[in-house]
């Protein structure tokens, strides 16, 4: 990854974590703060409703009172075995205009009902009397007459009445009557509400909870959200809820609410969108901002590594130009000081090591030439003073192609091609002959494709000339010279091998180390085979190189390892 991308992928790291946590804080902080408002307002939703419930409960108490108190009402239900069917008809009929008129000014109220001690029905409504009986004997009552409590609300029941059944709630309440100075026994006043009235006070907050429900002093359920068929959301059953309880109601009624916790989310949620689109817009507008900067930061660092990397690759005349004023100049220009002086240093080097071959090529050709040139030419007096003229045509014509061969210029002074080296080698060869009649044969042996391959020049003479004085003059036996040029995988192998009297190991020794001497005037003949080596080493380096392998008293073998050049 790029030292520009690592610092955009940071910086955008860094930024979306922090607005990440501060979002989450921040979020955290304000669904608290909804929750806790949230919570504070269905409690007040859940009082508003228990006022509502306590106004219907007190209008039903008060109508009670005032019916129980009211002396007209209770004075034509004392029982009177002295009146006829006609007189305790129409006293009947004034209880019921007179208990018509209290149900008139409560819409809530359906049916208004006195039971005497003896059983006698009054009721509002005149005509109801054997479906009252029928009635007063359902369960819902019974209770009510067994203990005479106090002014008690029923649990939810059915009512029948003229225009249908209706559901309704009762307000028992036993009392004496006053004016039935005779009896002991509790009169019963039963007021049946509409539990309509009740669904429409919780039907107006019923969106706010997932679960409302009223119940009475005896913990019977007067009003349930579910059972009633209310329009609130359905909520799964592993929803989790935060529960609230109101007990501001009269005779001991209390509302249990539940919320649930995941529609009252619901309302989070939109500020937590909110917040992830700040978010993700502050993230987009910080890094369309800084990436100016970061590319004005990291142009410096990346001109800088480009550049290394051609100076790595050997462009040595690299150069950067950084204007930034800061430490990346500085680096810079110290970039440019050091690739100046690495190109400097390398140059100097270069014709150090040049001058260096040149002054031992130009040794070793200036030592073999006049001890050569010295003895060809008393061959060829020699020759002529015997009258050889063929003979000495022959030597002088192989003497004139070596010093042509070794006065070349250029490249072709220092490389040349198998063929070419063959060639002199065996007219170098030839002259010795000369010298040295039947003292020694020159053998040759090459491989398919070495007859064009290049190599450095005089590689292989200075060998041959050390095998002829050094190996085989030295013995009595003619001596056997055979060169070998082959292909060895990726390689071009000459082996030079003769039967002369061989060295010893500490001779070998010297011979690859007489040449490190700074004393050039000191070398000896074993200057060649050491020139040979450290020449292919500087041409070709490693793993190319020299082999020698000799015993004493049987001859010497040297390997020249180069690669394969056409």
């Amino acid at each position: 990854m790029k030292i520009r991308t690592k610092i955009i992928v940071s910086t955008a790291a860094i930024v979306t974590i922090s607005l990440l946590v501060s979002s989450f804080i921040t979020y955290t902080y304000v669904a608290r703060i909804i929750r806790e408002q949230s919570v504070r307002d269905n409690q007040t939703k859940l009082a508003q409703i228990s006022s509502s419930i306590t106004r219907v409960q007190e209008r039903l108490a008060k109508t009670a009172e005032i019916i129980i108190v009211d002396p007209g009402i209770n004075g034509k239900m004392v029982p009177n075995e002295s009146l006829t069917n006609e007189q305790q008809y129409f006293r009947k009929y004034d209880v019921q205009q007179m208990l018509q008129r209290f149900r008139a000014l409560n819409s809530s109220l359906l049916n208004i009902m006195i039971v005497r001690p003896d059983g006698e029905i009054f009721s509002n409504n005149i005509g109801y009397e054997s479906y009252f009986r029928e009635y007063l004997t359902e369960d819902w009552i019974r209770p009510f007459f067994q203990h005479a409590e106090p002014a008690v609300y029923s649990v939810p029941h059915k009512l029948q009445y003229s225009n249908g059944t209706y559901s309704v709630i009762s307000y028992v309440s036993p009392y004496l009557n006053m004016q039935d100075t005779g009896e002991t026994k509790p009169y019963f006043l039963i007021l049946e509400s509409r539990l309509d009235e009740f669904e429409r006070i919780f039907e107006n907050s019923s969106k706010d909870f997932a679960w409302l429900r009223l119940l009475n002093g005896q913990d019977q359920t007067i009003y349930d959200s579910r059972a009633m068929g209310s329009a609130m959301k359905e909520v799964p059953s592993t929803a989790r809820m935060i529960p609230m309880e109101d007990v501001s109601m009269l005779a001991g009624w209390r509302q249990e609410a539940y919320i649930s916790e995941e529609q009252l989310y619901e309302k989070i949620r939109p500020i937590l969108l909110f917040y992830l689109l700040i978010g993700m817009a502050s993230l987009a507008f910080i890094l369309l901002v800084m990436l100016p900067s970061m590319i004005r930061i990291t142009k410096p660092i990346i001109v800088m590594t480009r550049a290394m990397r051609r100076l790595s690759a050997g462009e040595l005349n690299t150069a950067v130009t950084i204007r930034s004023g800061d430490e990346m100049e500085l680096l810079g220009n110290g970039f440019n000081r050091m690739a100046k002086d690495l190109q400097i240093w390398m140059e100097s080097a270069m014709r150090e090591q040049e001058l260096k071959r040149s002054i031992q090529i130009n040794l070793l050709l200036s030592e073999i030439n006049p001890h050569f040139l010295y003895n060809t030419l008393n061959t060829v007096i020699y020759l002529s003073q015997s009258e050889k003229n063929k003979d000495v045509i022959t030597i002088t014509k192989a003497l004139i192609d070596i010093l042509q061969d070794t006065i070349k210029t250029g490249e072709d002074a220092y490389f040349t091609t198998v063929r070419a080296e063959a060639d002199i080698i065996t007219k170098y060869a030839a002259i010795q002959q000369y010298r040295y009649p039947n003292r020694f044969r020159l053998q040759w042996s090459f491989g398919e494709g070495t007859m064009e391959c290049i190599i450095p020049r005089m590689i292989i003479q200075p060998i041959v000339e050390n095998a002829l004085f050094h190996g085989v003059f030295a013995n009595e036996d003619i001596g056997i010279i055979q060169i070998e040029i082959s292909l060895v995988g990726e390689e071009l192998q000459i082996v030079i091998q003769d039967n002369g009297c061989g060295m010893s190991g500490e001779k070998m020794s010297t011979l690859f180390t007489k040449s490190r001497s700074s004393d050039l005037s000191n070398q000896t003949k074993g200057i060649g085979l050491a020139n040979i080596m450290e020449r292919i080493e500087f041409h070709y380096g490693s793993p190319y190189g020299v082999e020698l392998a000799s015993t004493q008293g049987q001859g010497t073998t040297v390997v020249l390892r180069l690669p394969v050049q056409m």
